[in-house]
């Protein structure tokens, strides 16, 4: 064998080297995305933060260390447990004293730094975009603010940069990563901000009740120092850990303090902002507020660990990635907000509203660029791409005439036939162009056959997801999208390599992946074409890896087509004159995963059989014969080209989507037990399976069998054990959402009854969680579909007297006459307005709900005239609630209302109060010292399975409430 032959056989397109290049291709790829979206570890650097500080303040914010007031050297060695510190919570003073009093001593050293403990603040608005009921809100805050002069004078009143973070938790959670992780984070920034000033003065609000409806952002905008900043960077927790993303942006401009040498790990991606946008992501955060105020800015978040969130799982022991995700998230903070405060480039000038698309790369680099670039490229894409493949096509149509000419010519000039041969010859050559025909049409057509058969397949297993474990991908994400890769693989694979006819006669595999690879960009340029339209509809970037996709396989549309006009031997015209040396092109009985057996000598594609004067109808059922010799150049496909159209056409687009994925699954994963569609979950895994494989459809043609083997036993096995596993652990537990109601009788002070009620999903709510329940056990049970929770099913049932919560606090007066747990008193002041007074013992939080008439406006006495803030105002039918929360326990809520007259003057106006608690035994400081007890909660607590754990289903774990007429 000589050494170019030796060559053609380690590098030519065949089998072993096509496949074992694929392999290397996408190993290479999901490896390194999956190594860089670890999060990094800490740097000797810090940057002139301190992490071991930070640290040992996240120990006291969320775990709430007795030994008060504040220390500082202490090594955390004693005692301590998890304490939720909700609004409507004694320990949420005590959260707010730890940060006032650490940022206190810092300002105390600083003249440029001042610190507001804000109790002055109220705010009013009313909203109807997080509930099915239109409600409005009265909120006393008692948010910490920070001010850090910048040594520009001119943005010492405007032009400044405002860090947001909030101190509150959930009441069933200690809130490590809700959002705790951003107030360290924050206090770090005041320390850092008063050693180093910025050029622009830097306006911090730690705030509190976020969890409650992002009521302290609310407050926050009442506050003078509100006016300040027009850009801003909002940290939160919408998980428990693990690499933090820069889920949302308003404008291109705060953008790019997130690159370049600003933040070293990037993590962001436009999808995740137009979910938000798109109402697919049913959450909210501060960011809304300053955008509706009309600031720009960034929203940085953790994603991951959604099951742990708002449970006791959020905490230093169950966060993900200990103190190397509180680095994440402080050296994230810490670059974009240098940029921020000191970069002018990074404000967006006034008017300008223009929309990003971004996307990081191996979290090493983030790549910005408007929609208007996007759309550009589109058309550009969509219009020059098919011009200039029509010009190549036709000039390889020149070639091959040409060439047929030429050996046409040489065939006549060499060759004697006789007229009755050439009569035959001519009939043959007639019956076979009619084969060729017949057989040819399955060479275009193909790949979308492989399309089709993959999305059939795919919808077969997303219906067995659904059917037989809809709640797998809960904990095992990746061996679902291993299954469905796989399977995706398959089904290409097999369906791309099915033979022309039964003879197993195909072209020439050069031929073959021109034919696929054309198909490929017809399949990407409609594809094209709908993201073009959506990105000018309704401004949908996320689409950008469709860009790319059509815009490499066009590049390698045209390296192939180069190959066929130059150099590559699987090109060559077809012809019954053809010199002996080129008669095997036409021969080739080509099999698609090759054994690559040596054939006198050298690698053969396949088996030869050979007529002594072939023809398009020679019966292939001949006699093996031996391959003449090649000619000097006649490999299998020429010798490099393969791998550059293969370079061009498949690692781009594998690396863009494989992101995507990853993205989805740590952020949706475990959004089933929220209520989501498991068949909308299962159905965009299994399309960005699908995406992730046809990049290699050109290139499949040569996929070894034993690649073939393997990859179905992946499948086989990935899919038997995901369609069987139980799809919870303690790990990764099943969230349930727990809710009390206290019918009060007329007074106040007795109890009619107590109803539990536990939402959650319906397969194991009843079979698995409320068989456990003592309380449950025997009582009857009512389940229907929950109200708040869609897609989830809620069951309620009636407990005894030993079950019943307790309010805390003082429970007599001085008289001895046992307090009531609301108080209320209603007085008709006109025909359609009344005043209301509302109090609830040793809570902040009561609810006035109207059942016959809505509310066209309404004013807490003692609030002055502000009214309603700007952008949320009172819906024009009206509201159905008002909720109430004060800053002091105990508080009376004085509370005109008015509603449209019409014809109901003389109607009474019902509706019923309420006033709600969030406190327990097991959760608050001093083991209940706050007389605040939830035995019903207690007992779930208690009682759960090992992998299954309780969340709050509102704002108040339980709420007393009684019916009221005007």
């Amino acid at each position: 064998m000589s050494i170019r032959d030796r060559v053609a056989t380690v590098l030519g397109f065949n089998a072993i080297p096509t496949t074992i290049l694929l392999v290397l291709v996408y190993a290479a790829i999901f490896s390194t995305v999956l190594v860089t979206d670890n999060l990094p570890s800490v740097p000797r650097d810090t940057r002139g933060l301190d992490l071991d500080q930070a640290w040992l303040d996240l120990h006291q914010v969320s775990i709430l260390v007795s030994s008060l007031p504040i220390f500082r050297s202490v090594t955390l060695q004693s005692k301590v447990s998890a304490r939720p510190h909700p609004f409507n919570s004694h320990a949420n003073d005590l959260v707010h004293d730890y940060i006032r009093d650490r940022l206190g001593d810092v300002a105390s050293q600083y003249p440029h730094v001042t610190i507001h403990d804000d109790f002055v603040s109220n705010a009013s608005w009313a909203s109807a975009l997080l509930s099915a009921k239109p409600y409005a809100v009265y909120y006393e805050g008692n948010n910490i603010l920070v001010k850090v002069e910048g040594t520009d004078p001119d943005f010492r009143d405007s032009g400044g940069f405002l860090l947001s973070a909030h101190f509150d938790s959930v009441s069933t959670a200690p809130g490590t990563t809700d959002d705790s992780m951003g107030v360290v984070t924050l206090m770090q920034m005041v320390e850092y901000f008063a050693k180093n000033r910025a050029k622009r003065t830097v306006i911090f609000n730690i705030n509190n009740g976020e969890e409650d409806g992002l009521n302290g952002a609310h407050a926050f905008m009442e506050h003078p120092w509100a006016n300040i900043s027009d850009v801003f960077l909002n940290l939160e927790g919408a998980a428990a850990g693990g690499r933090p993303a820069m889920f949302r942006v308003t404008t291109t401009a705060p953008l790019y303090s997130w690159t370049g040498d600003h933040v070293p790990h990037p993590h962001a991606n436009v999808l995740s902002a137009e979910s938000f946008s798109r109402g697919v992501i049913r959450s909210g955060t501060d960011y809304s507020v300053y955008e509706q105020r009309g600031l720009h800015g960034l929203d940085f978040a953790f994603y991951r660990g959604r099951s742990r969130y708002h449970t006791k799982y959020d905490s230093i022991p169950g966060m993900v990635g200990g103190k190397k995700a509180l680095w994440a998230m402080m050296e994230g903070t810490h670059g974009a907000s240098l940029a921020l405060a000191n970069d002018d480039a990074m404000h967006t000038q006034p008017g300008k509203q223009d929309h990003p698309v971004y996307f990081d790369l191996f979290g090493a680099a983030l790549v910005v660029f408007s929609l208007e670039t996007l759309f550009v490229t589109n058309v550009v894409l969509l219009t020059a791409g098919p011009i200039v493949l029509l010009l190549l096509a036709y000039s390889k149509h020149i070639v091959r005439l040409s060439k047929r000419i030429r050996h046409r010519h040489h065939s006549h000039s060499h060759t004697s036939v006789n007229g009755s041969q050439r009569n035959e010859t001519s009939r043959e050559r007639a019956l076979a162009v009619l084969k060729k025909i017949g057989t040819s049409l399955w060479g275009p057509v193909k790949f979308w056959a492989a399309l089709v058969v993959s999305v059939g397949l795919q919808a077969a297993l997303i219906a067995g997801y659904v059917d037989l474990n809809p709640f797998i991908i809960h904990t095992y994400p990746f061996l679902v999208l291993t299954s469905a890769t796989t399977l995706a693989y398959l089904t290409t694979v097999l369906v791309l390599t099915v033979p022309l006819d039964k003879r197993g006669v195909v072209p020439a595999p050069e031929q073959q992946k021109l034919s696929i690879l054309s198909q490929t960009y017809v399949f990407t340029w409609i594809l094209l074409v709908f993201s073009t339209v959506l990105l000018r509809k309704i401004a949908i970037g996320s689409t950008y890896f469709v860009t790319a996709w059509n815009a490499v396989v066009l590049l390698g549309s045209i390296v192939a087509y180069v190959e066929g006009m130059t150099s590559a031997r699987g090109f060559e015209p077809e012809g019954d004159t053809e010199p002996e040396s080129q008669r095997h092109l036409r021969g080739i009985r080509y099999e698609a995963v090759s054994t690559d057996e040596p054939t006198n000598g050298r690698q053969t594609p396949g088996r030869i059989v050979e007529d002594p004067e072939p023809t398009e109808i020679t019966p292939l059922v001949r006699r093996e014969r031996p391959l003449p010799p090649r000619p000097e150049g006649e490999e299998q496909g020429a010798i490099g080209w393969w791998i550059l159209q293969l370079l061009l056409v498949v690692p781009l687009p594998v690396v863009l989507i494989f992101h995507i994925a990853i993205l989805l699954l740590g952020a949706m994963n475990q959004t089933l037990t929220d209520g989501n569609d498991p068949s909308s979950l299962y159905s965009l895994v299994s399309i960005l399976a699908l995406l992730i494989v046809l990049p290699l459809a050109p290139f499949s043609i040569h996929a070894h069998r034993l690649l073939t083997y393997i990859v179905l036993v992946v499948f086989v096995l990935s899919t038997v054990f995901t369609w069987v596993a139980f799809p919870f652990s303690q790990e990764t537990p099943l969230k349930v959402y727990f809710a009390q109601t206290v019918d009060l009788s007329t007074s106040g002070t007795g109890i009619e009854r107590v109803v539990t009620a536990l939402t959650g999903p319906k397969q194991f709510l009843a079979s698995h969680i409320l068989r456990e329940l003592p309380s449950a056990s025997g009582k009857p049970v009512e389940c229907y579909d929950s109200l708040d929770k869609v897609g989830l099913r809620t069951c309620s049932w009636e407990v005894s007297d030993d079950l019943v919560p307790s309010p805390g606090g003082r429970k007599f007066a001085s008289s001895g006459i046992e307090k009531p747990w609301v108080s209320s008193s209603f007085l008709r002041t006109g025909s359609n307005t009344a005043q209301i007074s509302v109090r609830g013992l040793n809570t902040r939080s009561c609810t006035l709900q109207f059942s016959n008439q809505r509310i066209s406006k309404f004013r807490v006495i003692g609030d002055g005239e502000k009214g309603l803030q700007k952008g949320y105002e009172v819906p024009e039918k009206g509201l159905e609630q008002i909720r109430l929360w004060s800053r002091d326990f105990g508080k009376e809520f004085e509370v005109e209302v008015e509603w449209k007259d019409g014809n109901t003057s003389e109607q009474d106006v019902n509706g019923r109060i309420s006033c709600g608690w969030a406190e327990y035994e097991s959760a608050t400081i001093g083991g209940g010292r706050s007389g605040g007890k939830i035995p019903s909660l207690e007992e779930i607590i208690n009682f759960l399975p090992e992998w299954a754990v309780v969340s709050k289903s509102s704002a108040s774990l339980f709420e007393a409430r009684r019916s009221f007429s005007i």
